[in-house]
């Protein structure tokens, strides 16, 4: 019996027995996927379990361990499929074998389909935050999305960029606590005179903005990653090695750059436990290693968390490549590689603490795809249905 049926038995529909802030209080602490089936239970928790003060308290209460509140990998393809960190967490050794036992672990989901836009398949993550999936359709249409709740989005078209000099480089998505309202950013590069461009959009306000005139840096990674308020790029600096650049949602601009662990080069950076985590492959080694900032800002407090080797992979499987990138670290200390090499695309499993690799599916071939890491929540991508109500 699981946590919806006890409260069925526990608490009746009518809300004369019980008060409202009561079953509230009940009802927030469940997972998205029992409030969803609750919501057919009767008009009144129907109305409750869309409020916005009810989805704040649920999203609140998530990220303080209160509630469940599962996350899982999305592979944008057509269709995406998405991951199940907690199939992975209850499998074991034996079921793994040649990766057909783990295909229970990456399921198909439903893609929103709209009329207002053309859809050929081709899809592009542009980040995550609370729930909602920001997705870049056929080039130039954007859409949020929640995959949980199934309800989506599409955002008005972005400002046409006149200028041929400037290319389309990076973008990124993430939450302005200060005016409690989602941002989308799109970052163009003029190469020739060395200047960025930045158009912001406002889930608020519906409309788009541009900023102009951005000193130019080098970013290695198209996709930002959103932590503290902020959208964090890997990038390199002109004087030689990598830094971390984050752009400031609140005030709309860009920070002082992060400092990494040491000077050199870095690949490719991720977020765990609400830390920015950078992959580094010393000179001449074989060896990739993982270093988490455990305290925001701090150069002091990077700390090498996660190591692994090559040579170990390539004694796994025949057809051994030479390139990696870490997608997501697990809580059991499994990390998950999305393998590139030949124009194919694996989503390879690495136990770290038996030293083995092995595959779970492989999920792409010749094809590009992005990936994002979302966490299950009721928050809707039509802002302009909530009140605005505080959450205690």
């Amino acid at each position: 019996m699981g946590d919806g049926d006890v409260v069925l038995r526990r608490v009746r529909t009518d809300f004369g027995d019980y008060e409202e802030d009561v079953i509230a209080e009940i009802l927030a602490r469940l997972p998205v996927k029992s409030l969803m089936r609750f919501r057919c239970v009767c008009k009144s928790w129907r109305a409750l379990i869309s409020e916005s003060y009810f989805v704040k308290k649920h999203l609140s209460y998530g990220e303080r361990g209160i509630t469940e509140s599962a996350h899982r990998l999305i592979f944008m393809l057509d269709p995406p499929l998405v991951l199940d960190y907690e199939a992975l967490k209850s499998m074991k050794d034996d079921d793994y074998g040649d990766g057909a036992g783990a295909q229970f672990a990456v399921t198909q989901l439903d893609f929103p389909v709209t009329k207002s836009i053309a859809d050929s398949g081709y899809r592009v993550g542009v980040g995550s935050c609370n729930g909602l999936v920001c997705v870049q359709v056929d080039f130039e249409a954007i859409m949020l999305w929640n995959p949980c709740t199934r309800d989506s989005k599409v955002l008005p078209k972005p400002p046409r960029v006149i200028n041929s000099k400037f290319s389309y480089d990076f973008n990124g998505f993430g939450y302005d606590s200060a005016s409690d309202d989602y941002k989308v950013i799109r970052g163009f590069t003029d190469y020739l005179a060395m200047k960025i461009m930045i158009h912001i959009f406002s889930l608020k306000t519906g409309s788009w903005r541009t900023v102009e005139d951005i000193d130019y840096v080098t970013l290695i990674m198209r996709q930002g990653l959103f932590l503290n308020g902020a959208l964090h790029w890997l990038c390199n600096l002109p004087e030689g090695g990598s830094r971390i650049l984050s752009f400031d949602l609140e005030a709309e601009k860009f920070q002082k750059t992060i400092p990494l662990p040491y000077d050199d080069w870095f690949f490719d950076h991720l977020i765990h436990k609400n830390c920015l985590c950078v992959l580094a492959c010393p000179t001449r080694t074989n060896t990739f290693n993982i270093w988490m900032m455990k305290e925001y800002g701090v150069k002091e407090s990077w700390t090498e968390v996660l190591q692994f080797s090559l040579e170990t992979y390539a004694e796994h499987f025949d057809d051994y490549r030479e390139y990696f990138r870490p997608v997501c670290i697990l809580e059991n200390g499994v990390v998950l590689i999305d393998e590139m090499g030949d124009g194919q695309h694996l989503m390879v499993l690495s136990n770290l603490k038996e030293k083995k690799f092995k595959h779970v599916v492989e999920v792409a071939k010749n094809w590009e795809f992005t990936t994002v890491i979302y966490r299950e929540t009721l928050v809707s991508p039509d802002v302009h249905t909530y009140k605005t109500n505080n959450v205690s």
